[in-house]
C-alpha cells in the first residue's frame, strides 16, 4: 500500500451546552453540525484512504478513426482525424481540434495504423499543434517500407493547456503511396481504428510555463 501523505480528518468534538434558555437552540445546531462534519470527514477519510483515488473525477477522453486517411499533395501538414468518441469528460473534439474545459497539463497517447501500397521507403513525420500554432521540439520521424506491409506508429507526451486552446496532432509524408489505415472487424478480432487517441489530466498548470 503506498504511503499516506494527507492525514485522515477525524470529526470535531464539539461541545456540549450547559442548561440555559438557548440550550435547545444549541442542541439543535450542534447535532446538524456534527452530522455535516461526520459526512465531511467521512468523504475525505474515502479520498486519502486506500485506493481513494477511485473516487476522484477527472478530465479524461478517448476519440478514434473508422475512415481510411490519406495525404494528397507530398511534405504537406494535415491534422489527423478523430471523428469518434468513445469517452469525452470535460475534453471536446470539433473536426480534428481537442479542447479541454478547464486549464492543466494533459498526458496524449497517440497510435496510428498505417498501410504501404508500395515498396519504397517512405518518411513519415508527426508533431503536435496548439491552437494554430507548431509547438517546437515535438516532431517524430517514422519510415515505412515494403509493399502492404503494416506498421503502428505510437507517441507519448504531455502538453501545457489554457482552457480554450486546442491541439491538433499532424502529419506529412514524401510518399503518397501509404495510408494512415482503417480495417474492419474480421474474426476472430474487432476492429483496427485508423487513429485512436487517450488523453488524461494530470495536474493543474505550473505556475511558470515552459517556453514552447
Amino acid at each position: 500500500m503506498a504511503q499516506r501523505l494527507v492525514q485522515k480528518v477525524p470529526a470535531p468534538a464539539l461541545p456540549t451546552p450547559k442548561k440555559g434558555p438557548v440550550k435547545q437552540y444549541l442542541d439543535d445546531l450542534n447535532n446538524i453540525l456534527r452530522l455535516f462534519f461526520n459526512l465531511l470527514s467521512s468523504a475525505v477519510n474515502s479520498v486519502v484512504g486506500e485506493y481513494g483515488g477511485r473516487f476522484i473525477e477527472a478530465p479524461n477522453a478517448k476519440f478514434f478513426s473508422t475512415v481510411d486517411q490519406t495525404a494528397s499533395v507530398i511534405n504537406t501538414a494535415y491534422a489527423l482525424q478523430f471523428e469518434n468518441t468513445y469517452l469525452g469528460e470535460a475534453i471536446s473534439i470539433a473536426g480534428t481540434q481537442i479542447t479541454p474545459l478547464y486549464s492543466g497539463v494533459y498526458n496524449f497517447e497517440l497510435s496510428v495504423e498505417l498501410t504501404s501500397g508500395s515498396a519504397s521507403s517512405k518518411e513519415l513525420s508527426f508533431w503536435v499543434r496548439r491552437s494554430g500554432v507548431d509547438i517546437a521540439n515535438t516532431a517524430r520521424l517514422h519510415v515505412v517500407a515494403g509493399s502492404g506491409g503494416v506498421d503502428n506508429f505510437e507517441y507519448s507526451f504531455t502538453l501545457d493547456l489554457t482552457a480554450g486552446q486546442y491541439v491538433e496532432l499532424m502529419w506529412a509524408t514524401d510518399d503518397l503511396d501509404i495510408t494512415v489505415d482503417y480495417q474492419a472487424a474480421a474474426s476472430p478480432r474487432p476492429a483496427v481504428p485508423s487513429t485512436l487517441l487517450t488523453v488524461v489530466f494530470v495536474s493543474a498548470v505550473p505556475e511558470t510555463l515552459p517556453t514552447p
